[in-house]
């Protein structure tokens, strides 16, 4: 670049467009010859036979290379200058699948390593190919039609200028080798025509890709390339079982190669843990982050991650653009997607957790996407390693990297974000409402399976519910109607602060409903057992519910008010409640309610002294609960 062009600031992939503008050139020219070839690690090199023109010598000409020769090189795979960490499964899983499959392509989130794992590959496969093992990078081109002749480059050999492709089948025809073509996803249909077109030419060609999603044609076997495997919980964790996990790992060998003398204790163990778990277990982002080490404590670094794009904004000098700073990673991916696949990721990131189809359609489509849109969306989404799917007991769940999710809420906008957190918050409420219903017949664990991994989006939906910019009316109807989920998970705390943070803001026009609920989850699963206004909340609740026509309503708060009362010497204030609800409750059928009702009223029998009815109550009670936990 000082020869071309001495003293203009040039950037460097200037040099790689005019390169790549001088091969079309060449080659629009209908000269069979190569005339520039790259060599790894230096440049640029003209190839083609040169003529020397003298008045005293006649011309001279040197020999062309011939078309399917390829240089007796077995390789051009790059020497890696650090360790490489874990991954043993995907290069085991990739080794198995060549046995029988020649063509194989890892997808995975920007940064997450396929590009080192291939090369990895590459190395330990190498003996199985006697023509080599040859690396495309094709993150450079931004022309699809030059895939061939980035190709070609890489393996030295020569195109005819009419059919490209078609010459590179030829030379390729014979050959025993693995090709990596790394990078794919900005050039896909092109990488998946040239890939399917030389494995259909060349028997004994392997090829092994890279990209953020699946080349999508026949014969391809897919292996995704997870994030790095890190702690489920940080809290007290130790050193030694850090170091179990690949994420740590990582963490701790690029921290030590920076020349300090850090060590990974027990005190560090949990604050690398949830580092490596905000980095969603990415092996780029663990590595742009360790270096602010030198001047952040660890604590201070785990702090800053929450404006993560700031603080990682700087990596490696020698990467590639889309590689040096997180942001750019995710940019790569975004600036890839069309309009409407753009417009669903960005309302994905309202989530907080991972979610069904039904909460991405009912919040994140509307208004202006189908069912069927939705679904072809998530899927092109999931395809390009946007999104990430989990099975749960046979469904379906869906959730985004954090990395993705901060991204894509910086680029929804405030007031799309606004409505979306009001569709976001009325979803769950009317989920939980009936969430709420089916609990009364669904045995505990199918409930849970199909509720428990919604209580971070119910968390989400109160706090944006009861800020500034929220809606009481929603926030009171939620927690009226999500008493259920804190209590199947045990979380007494949280069901606390909503309901007494709800009843802080009850007032002249909230509904008799929303306000008999809370004062009936106020009674006796929010308080302590022995507090005495339990019992005031619970009457007041079945009063409203009574005014409401809601007898079932009515029969739960009654139960509270005499379970409330079912104290030794209180048997005669107790029973009567406790009948009463019974009487309300039973011709609704078989509940988990009915069942706790049957209960106390033995309870209450048994310390009047009658063990005969209190016999006959408890096996009653019995006989529901095990219809559901059968």
């Amino acid at each position: 670049m000082s020869q071309v062009w001495p003293g203009v600031i040039i950037e460097e992939n200037n040099l790689q467009v005019h390169i790549s503008a001088l091969r079309k050139a060449f080659g629009s020219a209908g000269d069979s010859k190569t005339f520039l070839l790259t060599v790894a690690g230096r440049g640029y090199r003209f190839v083609a036979p040169i003529e020397t023109e003298s008045p005293n010598t006649t011309l001279a000409v040197a020999p062309a290379m011939p078309a399917s020769a390829i240089p007796l090189r077995t390789s051009n795979l790059p020497q890696q200058l650090t360790s490489f960490i874990g991954r043993q499964q995907e290069i085991g899983q990739i080794a198995g699948q060549f046995q029988h499959q020649r063509l194989v392509t890892l997808t995975g989130a920007g940064g997450v390593g396929k590009t080192r794992l291939a090369v990895k590959a590459g190395w330990q496969l190498a003996a199985h190919y006697p023509d080599g093992v040859w690396l495309v990078e094709l993150a450079p081109i931004q022309d699809p039609q030059l895939v061939v002749a980035a190709i070609a480059e890489a393996l030295a050999i020569e195109l005819a200028g009419g059919a490209p492709l078609a010459a590179a089948a030829v030379a390729l025809a014979n050959k025993h080798l693995l090709l990596i073509l790394d990078n794919c996803e900005h050039v896909i249909g092109q990488a998946a025509t040239v890939a399917e077109t030389l494995l259909r030419a060349a028997p004994r060609l392997s090829i092994l890709t890279t990209s953020r999603e699946r080349l999508a044609i026949a014969g391809e076997n897919v292996v995704r390339v997870p994030s790095l495997k890190m702690p489920e919980t940080a809290a007290s964790l130790t050193a030694a079982q850090a170091q179990d996990f690949e994420a740590v790992q990582l963490f701790v060998e690029r921290a030590r190669g920076m020349g300090e003398d850090w060590r990974l204790t027990d005190a560090t163990a949990p604050a690398v843990a949830s580092i490596c778990r905000r980095l969603d277990g990415i092996p780029l982002a663990i590595e742009m982050a360790v270096p602010r080490l030198r001047v952040l404590s660890l604590s201070q670094l785990a702090d800053g991650l929450k404006d993560r794009f700031r603080m990682l904004a700087e990596g490696s000098r020698t990467a590639l653009p889309r590689h040096r700073t997180l942001e750019a990673v995710i940019d790569w991916s975004y600036a890839l997607l069309n309009e409407q696949e753009q417009l669903l990721f960005r309302r994905l990131s309202v989530f907080a957790g991972t979610v069904g189809l039904e909460a991405i359609t009912a919040v994140a489509a509307r208004p202006e996407l189908s069912e069927t849109q939705t679904l072809d969306l998530l899927l092109s989404l999931i395809e390009k390693s946007l999104v990430v799917t989990e099975r749960s007991n046979g469904d379906l769940r869906y959730r985004m990297l954090e990395s993705n999710r901060d991204y894509a809420r910086q680029k929804l906008g405030h007031d799309a974000a606004l409505l979306l957190r009001e569709y976001h918050a009325d979803f769950y409420r009317a989920r939980m409402a009936q969430a709420t219903v089916e609990w009364e017949t669904m045995s505990a664990a199918q409930w849970l399976d199909r509720y428990g991994p919604d209580v971070d989006e119910i968390r989400t939906a109160l706090h944006w519910a009861f800020s500034l910019q929220g809606d009481d009316v929603l926030a009171l109807d939620l927690v009226a109607n999500s008493h259920v989920i804190w209590g199947e998970l045990g979380l007494t705390a949280d069901h606390r602060q909503w309901v007494q943070t709800a009843l802080a803001r009850v007032h002249d026009t909230t509904p008799k409903k929303t306000i008999a609920r809370l004062l009936s989850w106020h009674a006796g699963d929010v308080k302590d057992i022995d507090d005495p206004t339990d019992y005031d909340d619970a009457i007041r609740a079945a009063e409203l519910h009574a005014q409401l026509g809601n007898a079932f309503a009515e029969g739960q708060a009654l139960l509270r008010a005499g379970s409330a009362r079912l104290l030794p010497g209180n048997g005669e204030e107790s029973e009567p409640l406790l009948l009463k609800a019974y009487a309300l409750l039973k011709p609704f059928g078989a509940s988990k309610t009915l069942a706790r009702c049957l209960s106390a009223l033995a309870s209450a029998h048994l310390l009047a002294g009658d063990l005969t009815k209190a016999r006959q109550r408890h096996e009653e009670a019995l006989s529901i609960s095990r219809q559901f936990n059968a």
